[in-house]
């Protein structure tokens, strides 16, 4: 096996629109150089990557040699943090996904508390009530961006219910989110601090009225959580919400928008699905999720300790991500992983990875989406997508979507009758 220098990074696109629309040959182009290959990447600079999914879920489940905190690995600040970073960014970086044990156990059963006490099933009936309602809206314009009308739209009603945030508030965080999500770049990030620091300051201020007047929603919880006597600081509060708000949304919208795309790439496996939508779209689901791959790496981490990691030397104090995008497609664990198989069983792809960093929202990720995509598809089973080989694909690490989704929605048989 070829071992490999981290300052003679190998020559792999793992951002441009053209590996987006089909990253399966780029994935198994880097299997073929090796289970985990130094590149570099935009922002983070080189840093090892895992290419099949033997070695991205061992990466993910090793907190003792693969930490997200400089301090244990004889480095400062945060993996794929640079030190340019605006505070505002730093601040937002103070969340449980960038810290190791045992600060983010403790920050884990603090969200825990508050988050569990959500039965994430009995909210399918309102999630499903919020996706007809905006699909009622959609039902008059030939053409719709489906994306930003729908996709977008319904994730972020579901987490500000969860969070509890005024109905009023909900355009003007609508398009904050949507700048920080168009970022791709050294200038993007810039572009976006604006925005970013007024949902900070947004976020800063619920929180303050949570205090003053305890509301229905997770951040008066997250404000009243208390584990052992331990509590959530103020960056600490500001940090979680806005994980919650960012995580809660925008894996969510590129996988709803991504199935979608790929139904439409595979009709024989969106009729398979529609014949019989009930019983098959939670396996349909988990299988979308795999091959679209939405969230395309972990964060970076550093090498805590010189060590041997799948063969390859690793020296402590260097960056490793794991590529959820190529371990989803590894030929060493799934049957024929280009192919979309709607009814593929077991499916243990790492779309929302694993070990002590594992998606909190998860559940209710998988239960919007099978909503989304059972209501849409019942109202609009005809649906097709406009200029299909001409989808503006977003050039951002780590994210596999779209900026925009144009589809022409075509009635049901029964409401075209009517």
């Amino acid at each position: 096996m070829t071992s490999y220098r981290l300052s003679r990074p190998l020559a792999f696109d793992i951002q441009s629109a053209a590996f987006k629309s089909d990253p399966f040959p780029t994935f198994a182009a880097m299997r073929e150089a090796g289970p985990v290959i130094p590149i570099k990447l935009p922002f983070i600079g080189r840093a090892w990557v895992t290419t099949s999914h033997a070695a991205t879920i061992a990466m993910v489940k090793d907190n003792r040699r693969f930490v997200q905190e400089g301090r244990h690995a004889g480095k400062r600040g945060v993996a794929g943090m640079q030190w340019w970073m605006p505070r505002t960014m730093r601040l937002l970086a103070n969340n449980m996904l960038l810290k190791d044990e045992p600060d983010h156990r403790r920050l884990r059963k603090l969200v825990d508390r508050a988050f569990q006490r959500r039965d994430v099933q009995a909210m399918r009936g309102d999630i499903e009530a919020l996706a007809d309602g905006i699909l009622d809206e959609l039902a008059g314009p030939a053409q719709v961006d489906l994306l930003n009308e729908f996709s977008r739209r319904l994730p972020l009603e579901v987490i500000c219910d969860l969070l509890g945030l005024p109905d009023s508030d909900r355009h003007k965080f609508s398009q904050w989110m949507s700048t920080s999500a168009s970022i791709t770049g050294i200038a993007g990030l810039l572009r976006a601090l604006g925005p970013i620091r007024k949902m900070v300051g947004y976020v800063r201020e619920q929180i303050e009225d949570c205090r003053r007047a305890p509301r229905k929603g997770l951040i008066s919880e997250l404000v009243l959580a208390e584990e052992d006597g331990d509590k959530l600081d103020e960056e600490e509060l500001i940090s979680m919400v806005f994980l919650l708000l960012v995580a809660g949304f925008e894996t969510t919208t590129h996988l709803i928008a991504d199935s979608v795309i790929a139904l439409e790439q595979n009709p024989r496996q969106k009729a398979f699905l529609l014949a019989d939508p009930g019983p098959r779209m939670e396996r349909a689901v988990e299988e979308l999720a795999r091959f679209t791959s939405p969230v395309q790496g972990t964060k970076a981490r550093y090498v805590a300790e010189d060590t041997v990691f799948f063969d390859q030397p690793l020296k402590r104090g260097e960056l490793i991500m794991g590529l959820i995008g190529a371990a989803n497609c590894d030929p060493a664990e799934f049957e024929a992983p280009d192919t979309l198989r709607l009814d593929r069983f077991p499916n243990p792809h790492l779309v929302f990875s694993s070990g002590i960093h594992f998606c909190l929202g998860m559940q209710l990720a998988r239960v919007e989406a099978q909503s989304a995509l059972l209501k849409l598809y019942t109202r609009f089973p005809d649906l097709r997508i406009e200029e299909p080989d001409r989808l503006p694909w977003i050039e951002r690490l780590g994210i596999r979507g779209v900026s925009a989704l144009p589809v022409c929605l075509e009635p049901a048989p029964a409401r075209r009758a009517a």
